[in-house]
């Protein structure tokens, strides 16, 4: 029976950060971080999966002879320590996994600037703040290739390998020579440089496009200067940004399916960093 009892006191406090970790990830997550979806079935969901996760990780945990999970949870400070630096990882995660919609937001947001829509400002339903329509419509697209390309499931199931290569608990190893500061740095650059630079494919079809009827309006203003190229023009630059966004469509689906791949990459890196793997 006491037996039991320890088992069953390792296995909640394996549960315990499992979840912290988990419920860093659903805050950021594409999807998942929806103000749509209630906080209950975000904190439901990720309850769910580490109820499913913890008595492996806590088994694999005593096997390879750490210890008690619970002895991680002893005292306070170890106890804070121990959820405050699973949180942080699975904010970092679902940040890296999240990455996509910071793509879309970036595009979008360009080539709002571009079009002359940037003063059309809409309620985002992904994130719940005023945006663009066209970054609002770019972010709803990337949402639905995330959903269509599986990557719910390729991020779960990234979320439930990192507990083998860093276990629970075990985030002092950034402190202690696992992730170096110089290493975290260039991972950080190098993920913002992709981002600027995926974000720049998406709107720069449509900006050349636009480039190009600016170039074309001014001529017809000189050509015709009884012409209002001013009202005239807005129409047709909103109207030609439209037309080459949606023929850019299958092209911008591949950049997101790049992006998402990119995401479990990083993920995978910065786990093996702080790992030591």
């Amino acid at each position: 029976m006491n037996d039991l009892l320890e088992f069953s006191v390792s296995t909640w406090a394996g549960w315990l950060l499992v979840f912290t970790r988990l419920a860093g990830a659903m805050m950021v997550l594409p999807v998942f971080s929806s103000k749509i979806i209630p906080v209950r079935i975000k904190a439901g969901f990720a309850a769910l999966i580490a109820l499913c996760v913890a008595p492996i990780v806590t088994a694999a945990h005593a096997q390879v002879g750490s210890g008690d999970m619970a002895t991680l949870l002893s005292s306070p400070i170890i106890a804070a320590f121990s959820i405050c630096g699973e949180l942080a990882l699975g904010w970092v995660l679902g940040a890296t996994a999240g990455m996509l919609m910071w793509v879309a937001h970036l595009g979008g947001q360009l080539l709002s600037q571009d079009s002359g829509l940037a003063f059309s400002d809409v309620v985002d339903p992904v994130t719940g703040q005023s945006t663009t329509a066209l970054t609002t419509l770019l972010m709803v697209f990337a949402a639905l290739v995330f959903l269509a390309l599986e990557g719910h499931r390729l991020v779960i199931l990234s979320l439930c390998g990192s507990f083998e290569m860093v276990p629970p608990g075990m985030m002092g190893n950034i402190f202690t020579g696992g992730l170096t500061a110089e290493s975290a740095t260039v991972l950080t650059g190098e993920l913002g440089g992709q981002l600027w630079k995926l974000g720049l494919q998406i709107a720069l079809p449509a900006s050349i496009a636009l480039l190009a009827t600016t170039i074309g309006l001014g001529m017809l203003a000189r050509a015709v200067p009884e012409m209002n190229v001013f009202v005239v023009g807005f129409s047709i630059r909103t109207g030609v940004g439209m037309l080459v966004l949606f023929m850019t469509l299958p092209f911008i689906a591949e950049i997101y399916r790049f992006v998402i791949e990119l995401g479990v990459q990083g993920s995978e890196l910065i786990l093996r960093g702080i790992g030591g793997v």
